[in-house]
């Protein structure tokens, strides 16, 4: 199935490694010219050699998010050695702070709000102008189920995911009239790396499916969602967690 992007240039955050990754290699799958942003910069070397080697055209850039300076320059760059961005998957994240409210730490609670919601502001607000100029672009958002009902132990981040999901949906008002997108995407437990809780086989239990999932299912939801088949998809939450938030017993 020709998704219609090929040739276009998809800029993805996070891109070293797992879900990041396999985001970079099934936008490159499509035709996409990739730039793998990532605080690991030889991650993200190794993600774009891997598109090459395989025939495609990608680089890898070391860059922190949080910091507005240096992400300017870091895209300027992308579109000097890549090409403008038509698509922006704002994926990287932090996941790792675990705790009750009772005992949380406020280091923590700005950490999270800092990468997971300012971090994903940061790049789509570098990016987004030259997409309304051009007037055609994809803002893909990585939330989580957690974003959307809550987590226990996981007040920091929920707050930080549900906050992504508000941002993107304004982003998908601003951008509506200029043929650009803006969605959502909440993924469940995705391995295989997604054992973070000493809780972990108690809430596979509680998917639908009784699996977690894996990062091709992801990928494959962000791939349609960049296509010219999802243009009157905006402002949209596409969850992706094999029934992880339905009622079941």
């Amino acid at each position: 199935m020709d998704l219609g992007i090929a040739g276009k240039t998809a800029l993805v955050t996070g891109g070293a490694r797992s879900l990041g990754k396999q985001d970079c290699l099934a936008l490159a799958a499509e035709g996409c010219r990739v730039a793998v942003l990532d605080l690991n910069g030889e991650g993200a070397a190794e993600t774009a050699k891997e598109i090459t080697d395989a025939g495609g055209v990608a680089r890898g850039y070391a860059v922190d998010i949080t910091e507005r300076s240096t992400l300017a320059d870091v895209l300027r760059r992308v579109e000097h050695e890549v090409g403008p961005v038509d698509i922006c998957v704002n994926n990287a994240g932090w996941i790792y702070t675990m705790g009750q409210l009772k005992d949380a730490v406020d280091d923590e609670w700005d950490l999270n709000l800092r990468i997971n919601l300012t971090g994903t502001y940061n790049v789509t607000k570098l990016v987004f102008p030259g997409m309304r100029e051009r007037r055609w672009g994809r803002v893909i958002c990585m939330a989580s189920i957690a974003g959307l009902m809550g987590g226990f132990g996981q007040t920091a981040y929920s707050t930080s995911k549900m906050g992504v999901i508000g941002f993107a949906k304004s982003v998908a008002l601003e951008g509506a009239r200029y043929n650009v997108t803006s969605n959502v995407i909440a993924p469940g437990i995705v391995g295989p790396n997604a054992n973070l809780s000493p809780l972990y086989d108690r809430m596979v239990k509680r998917v639908a499916m009784q699996r977690e999932g894996q990062p091709e299912d992801i990928a494959s939801a962000v791939a349609f969602l960049c296509s010219e088949r999802a243009r009157y998809i905006t402002g949209a939450v596409l969850t992706v967690t094999g029934g992880m938030d339905l009622f079941t017993f």
